[in-house]
């Protein structure tokens, strides 16, 4: 059981926030698949949302989920949050607001938010802070291990005295890539020392690995796995004894990218189609017959049908 705030979930894993790919056609495809305790959104501006910028909000459309779903918010300024929390909370039904410090894009960090703000921890205080007084729902926030690796601790306890309900941990410092595993052997010391609700987050990529680190946490969050294989998540529930209530929890991989590309094409202009399936293909071939041979001919497809006709030579889609 993973407890956040007032919230139980019987399973006690995560669906990560990707930018641009934990949209709502994956996050759909996920409550289908079933097994997750609960899902993060990509990223989502606080700013966008007080100005009502009309990419942003789309953004936060949202339909009926099985799978409680929780908005990432990133931002530096305590009262553009407070005014995005006002109008979540008054136009979304959203079970948790999750803040991002974070992300290590220099997009992002410049503006002095995401892994910024853990350099800056008096301004990640006072944004929790606002954000805690104003949120009727759980607060959750996502960090990495810092610039060191020396003031983690720190920065934990900073966030618990602010009222966070659960923090998720990336166990990589701010400037480590994707390429440097993960430093998991600080999760132990860690939770030993850490108050609220602890999750464990990075290189989780397989269902070994991720029985193996629920050892170390209290819950563990997935993310570029899930879109390699969005089986991961009904297979970790059914290693631990529950059975997932997706309809897809069996299905194969062709039926997965079908479903997929029909979520696609319901929720998407026909113009922005193509760079959707182009940004899933990377992930979702990834191991697959031929993969790379297939990404090339997806990324060179001048139109949706193009490329979908590409997968559907690989894959039996029903």
């Amino acid at each position: 059981m993973l407890k956040i705030g007032s919230l139980e979930f019987k399973n006690r894993t995560v669906l990560s926030p990707m930018a641009s790919l934990t949209d709502l056609a994956f996050r759909i495809l996920m409550d289908e698949m079933g097994g997750i305790g609960f899902m993060v959104t990509e990223m989502v501006s606080a700013e966008g949302i007080k100005r009502k910028n009309r990419r942003t909000l789309e953004m936060l459309k949202s339909v009926d989920f099985k799978t409680p779903q929780f908005i990432q918010l990133f931002g530096a300024d305590p009262d553009v949050f407070i005014e995005a929390v006002q109008f979540l909370q008054g136009e979304t039904g959203y079970a948790g607001i999750d803040i991002n410090m974070g992300c290590p894009v220099k997009k992002i960090t410049r503006r002095g938010a995401g892994s910024a703000l853990l350099e800056n921890l008096p301004l990640a205080s006072r944004i929790l802070r606002a954000v805690r007084r104003d949120a009727r729902v759980p607060v959750t926030v996502k960090i990495r291990l810092g610039i060191s690796g020396e003031e983690t601790l720190d920065l934990i306890r900073a966030l618990e005295a602010e009222g966070a309900d659960a923090i998720t941990v990336h166990f990589r410092l701010v400037n480590d890539r994707y390429s440097q595993p993960a430093r998991w052997d600080q999760a132990p010391v860690l939770r030993e020392k850490t108050r609220t609700t602890f999750i464990g987050n990075g290189d989780i990529n397989t269902i070994p690995d991720a029985l193996e680190k629920l050892k170390l946490v209290d819950g563990i969050m997935i993310g570029r796995e899930a879109l390699r294989n969005p089986r991961i998540f009904s297979d970790i529930s059914r290693q631990l004894g529950h059975e997932p209530d997706g309809n897809l929890a069996k299905a194969g991989t062709g039926v997965v990218i079908g479903r997929l590309l029909e979520l696609t094409e319901e929720l998407y202009p026909p113009e922005l189609r193509l760079s959707r399936i182009k940004a899933y293909t990377r992930f979702l071939v990834a191991g697959q017959h031929e993969a790379k041979n297939l990404r090339r001919q997806v990324y060179a497809s001048r139109s949706y049908a193009e490329a979908k006709s590409h997968l559907n030579r690989f894959y039996t889609f029903s």
